[in-house]
């Protein structure tokens, strides 16, 4: 399942299987590229959760605007540099954390691939990156239809 537009940023879900919750994999397609692009058990629920509820905190927390800082600027050493909003650590078992900025009218998505060693930033008009994760299905909304070799997933509203 695909949410977003891939051709921009999207968000690819998988569910492979059911342990003590929906378990599969999850990525965010930038470019032409699956990030983190590792994991076929990577617990679902706990991903879209902290998705959701990192980003509704972020917006209470009405963070001011980063502004143009070069990203080699921002400061990660301790933890969420100052404007930033953490995403997701959830992945970090694959190497991947990300965190959003605003820069005026563009959102500054910034994520890491090797535990915080390097960093890299997208950016896309405002509001893209809270639409794209609003727009995700709860887990427990997920519907995993295996017919022999194959697996069907489908949303139920």
């Amino acid at each position: 399942m695909i949410i977003g537009d891939p051709y921009t940023i999207a968000i690819h879900i998988e569910q492979i299987d059911i342990f003590c919750s929906p378990s599969g994999m999850f990525n965010f397609i930038i470019g032409d590229s699956l990030l983190p692009g590792k994991g076929v058990t990577t617990d679902l629920y706990m991903v879209i959760s902290e998705l959701k509820e990192s980003l509704e905190k972020g917006i209470n927390r009405n963070l001011k605007c980063i502004g143009n800082i070069p990203l080699c600027e921002l400061d990660f050493s301790h933890g969420e540099p100052d404007g930033l909003m953490l995403l997701s650590s959830e992945l970090s078992d694959h190497g991947f954390v990300c965190w959003l900025g605003f820069d005026g009218n563009e959102d500054r998505f910034i994520y890491s691939l090797d535990n915080e060693k390097t960093f890299h930033e997208e950016r896309y008009p405002v509001g893209t990156i809270e639409k794209l994760i609003k727009d995700l299905p709860l887990s427990e909304n997920l519907v995993m239809k295996k017919t022999g070799a194959f697996i069907n997933i489908e949303v139920r509203l």
